[in-house]
């Protein structure tokens, strides 16, 4: 068994972590890290876990808490991050999986946590994966299958609408207490001052489409808006100038998810209900009146763009199946 520890235990993409967790097949939680709640149940803190575990958030770890583990999940704050890995300088096989953004420009030989692109990094001899913030992974999937062709010209604009979320000082909302109504969640896992703009976005899309393109010349620019309607999920539309026939593209994108397990393109404009409580990624393409390639990419925003794709990295870090503990049942319907 994989023993596991998460840090930022009290956020909402640690949550779903340990509902994942809990009924993965290869894993026991060993402790879940949140110095304010520390001794308080789980169940407390995050709902649907009832009957699920008795177990008490610990304070901040020690170093014999971090070399009793295999994997370790990283939530929380950037700075919570980085002292957990100074703390775990002498666990040199531990795999760590970096959602806070910390560090996303590879640095502690981190693999960017783009499975989609990355997965041979990741399966052959990779210890650590940070992961994409949430826009980034809802356009970086909506756009690879075009970089991975040489397809990319000029810039892209970058049309993002996330759901209202609602939570109580970074945890799930509890029953009790003042609850937050945060007007854009751009990540789910760190505090307001840390979640990336849309310049920082943008940024981020550039940098990982000049990875598989190096010959990509423009730049990514993202607006961001609210849906004041739904839950949870991101919805991304991409319009990039791409002068190949449309059915060129569907085969282009059908090649190239097709021996990957949560990405699919499909013959409807996709809504955020039909990605939520999933780890899918739903994408549709089509020409609009100007002529211009419009991608359409929906994601829920605390599994594909968090907690979903962390422990897709964590499968395949250790060699398994990548589904593996990730065939959640959608339940928006």
């Amino acid at each position: 068994m994989i023993k596991t520890g998460i840090i930022g235990g009290h956020t909402l993409a640690a949550g779903e972590l340990i509902r994942i967790l809990v009924n993965h097949p290869d894993v026991t939680i060993m402790w879940v890290s949140s110095p304010q709640e520390g001794g308080r149940k789980l169940t407390a803190v995050h709902r649907g876990l009832e009957g699920d575990t008795d177990a008490a958030f610990i304070g901040a770890p020690s170093a014999s808490d971090a070399e009793a583990l295999d994997a370790v999940f990283l939530c929380g704050e950037q700075w919570e991050a980085r002292q957990f890995m100074e703390l775990a300088g002498n666990a040199p096989d531990l795999r760590v999986i970096d959602l806070t953004g910390a560090f996303r420009d590879g640095s502690a030989e981190m693999v960017y946590g783009l499975a989609e692109h990355n997965r041979k990094a990741l399966v052959r001899g990779a210890k650590r994966a940070s992961l994409p913030s949430e826009v980034a992974m809802a356009a970086e999937l909506a756009l690879f299958p075009l970089a991975k062709n040489m397809m990319l010209y000029g810039d892209i604009e970058l049309k993002a609408s996330l759901a209202s979320t609602v939570r109580e000082n970074g945890a799930a909302a509890a029953s009790e207490g003042n609850l937050t109504e945060l007007s854009t969640r751009r990540d789910p896992v760190a505090p307001a001052e840390n979640r990336p703009d849309a310049e920082t976005a943008g940024i981020e899309i550039t940098k990982a489409m000049r990875s598989v393109q190096p010959s990509f010349a423009g730049e990514a620019r993202v607006s961001l808006s609210r849906d004041g309607v739904a839950a949870r999920g991101i919805k991304v539309t991409a319009v990039v100038d791409c002068p190949q026939p449309l059915s060129e593209l569907v085969r282009v994108f059908n090649e190239a998810y097709d021996d990957h397990s949560f990405t699919f393109l499909i013959d409807r404009e996709p809504e955020l209900a039909d990605a939520a409580n999933t780890n899918k990624c739903l994408l549709h393409i089509r020409r609009d009146e100007n002529g211009m390639v419009e991608i359409t990419s929906v994601i829920d925003n605390l599994l594909k763009g968090a907690a979903g794709n962390g422990v897709h990295c964590m499968n395949l870090l250790f060699g398994l199946s990548e589904k593996t503990g990730l065939a959640l049942k959608g339940s928006a319907f």
